[in-house]
């Protein structure tokens, strides 16, 4: 990676902004599996110094979003098996977020969710990273709404492995139709406070997402 990467640059001046910046380059997809990350040029590229570059990488390794390789980081590549682990605790988790929610939202909070459906960004012309940011503010107000800390905190480290560029760039006309018709019938879902349909439509979505991610990717 170098300077002229054509990735946007900002200035950082703190571990927890580079950290934040190259997680959020990982989730996005603008950092691909299994590519290099040099301490020399990642501080360039931000503008920093080495030691909040290196105390980052130390915290992604912990995440699991990096490994040491030859003496080097790199992003991590999951296997199959750890896909298919990653999506069926999403579908647990956030299937009972999705209960959580009906019993605990506001009109509010459902209003809310209801609007961000309607301005999805899910139609083909959108670019992928148009559709990662709708998708995880989306799914991040139900999860929300369900109004348990503990379970956000555990959702939000798993979602940090599931969408991104790279899987929404796989997403066909067929499968943002499946994908927008499922978030329409889950707002329907919330809004009627039906606690088990929300949560059955949930695990469905996410069922849905696994299986074409393992089609197209492995």
């Amino acid at each position: 990676m170098s300077a002229d990467t054509g990735r946007p640059g900002i200035l950082t001046r703190t571990s927890d902004e580079v950290y934040t910046r190259l997680r959020e380059e990982i989730l996005y997809g603008r950092l691909r599996p299994n590519e290099s990350l040099v301490e020399t040029e990642l501080a360039e590229w931000l503008d920093v110094s080495r030691t909040p570059v290196r105390e980052s990488l130390l915290r992604l390794a912990a995440d699991g979003l990096i490994v040491s390789r030859r003496r080097r980081w790199v992003v991590y590549e999951h296997t199959v098996d750890e896909v298919r682990e990653i999506y069926e605790v999403r579908a647990a988790q956030e299937g009972y977020a999705a209960r959580l929610a009906c019993q605990r939202a506001t009109e509010a909070e459902l209003t809310e969710i209801a609007d961000i459906h309607r301005h999805a960004p899910l139609i083909a012309t959108h670019s992928a990273e148009e559709r990662v940011r709708y998708n995880s503010t989306f799914h991040g107000r139900i999860v929300e709404a369900a109004g348990n800390s503990r379970l956000t905190d555990l959702i939000e480290r798993n979602r940090l492995f599931y969408f991104n560029n790279r899987v929404a760039a796989l997403y066909d006309a067929a499968d943002l139709a499946t994908s927008d018709q499922q978030h329409e019938e889950l707002v329907v879902a919330l809004g009627e406070r039906d606690e088990l349909r929300a949560q059955e439509i949930t695990i469905t979505h996410v069922q849905h997402a696994f299986h074409m991610i393992l089609s197209k990717l492995y």
